[in-house]
């Protein structure tokens, strides 16, 4: 293992001041060094952890969760509530249940913001996610692929990156064994020994900046006492995508 130089002031080269000045530049142990471009989660004890102190946008994050339906999409309400109020669009591929609009107006989030995708092969979704990383102007893609490579990850990754785009996708919790160039990972459980009723328990796996050992506790917004059938189907939605489906 390489050795980590800290150099004084009186020793440090005349470039050092600019060199740490760098955005890209980062020090694993000071996260307030890490100057990433990010949107607030709503959650205080996550914003502390998290460089930036929030979201990362123009990068990936990956939530990894053991089934569906925990709050993992509830755990992104308040960040999509302040990109709806600025103007900006949402976008939901391969959801794998109906998204519910009077949930995501509860939330602050006008429901004409939502724009759900669906693709009929993997090969399609991996294609249309790969177009709105690229072109969506900003907003966020919050997407739940069915398999992905390390080839696919980096792919997405490059295609988001440096973009003004919050980037989300949602695996299952085996990918955590898979090498992954998201810039942060995080696993949700629930009913974990320090979450209580309706509280979520997550664990960063990766983030840029020093390890975190302990799990942050946070609570989501709680989800309405409706859920919907199948049939329902209350955002607009595009069965297959096409260049012309990209939010403009």
């Amino acid at each position: 293992m390489g050795q980590v130089l800290s150099p004084s002031a009186a020793a440090a080269p005349a470039g050092w001041a600019a060199l740490a000045a760098v955005p890209g530049l980062w020090r694993g142990e000071n996260l307030s060094r890490v100057e990433l471009p990010s949107l607030t989660t709503g959650y205080k004890a996550l914003d502390a952890q998290l460089p930036g102190g929030g979201w990362p946008t123009g990068a990936l994050t990956e939530i990894l969760n053991s089934h569906t339906g925990i709050g993992e999409l509830r755990l992104f309400f308040p960040a999509l509530a302040d990109l709806a109020r600025a103007g900006s669009n949402i976008i939901l591929l391969q959801p794998p249940h109906a998204p519910y609009a009077p949930a995501f107006a509860g939330a602050g989030i006008a429901p004409e913001r939502v724009l759900v995708l669906r693709a009929r092969q993997p090969e399609d979704a991996l294609w249309a996610c790969e177009q709105c990383l690229k072109y969506a102007p900003r907003g966020a893609l919050i997407a739940w692929p069915r398999r992905l490579a390390p080839q696919d990850l980096r792919r997405l990754q490059l295609a988001v990156e440096g973009r003004p785009l919050l980037a989300v996708l949602m695996r299952e919790r085996q990918a955590a064994h898979q090498s992954s160039s998201a810039a942060l990972r995080i696993a949700l459980e629930t009913g974990a020994a320090s979450a209580g009723p309706g509280q979520l328990s997550l664990r960063i796996l990766k983030r840029r900046g020093g390890m975190l050992e302990r799990p942050i506790v946070v609570a989501p917004p709680a989800p309405l006492p409706h859920f919907p059938t199948p049939a329902e189907e209350p955002m607009h939605a595009v069965d297959r995508p096409h260049p012309a489906a990209t939010p403009a």
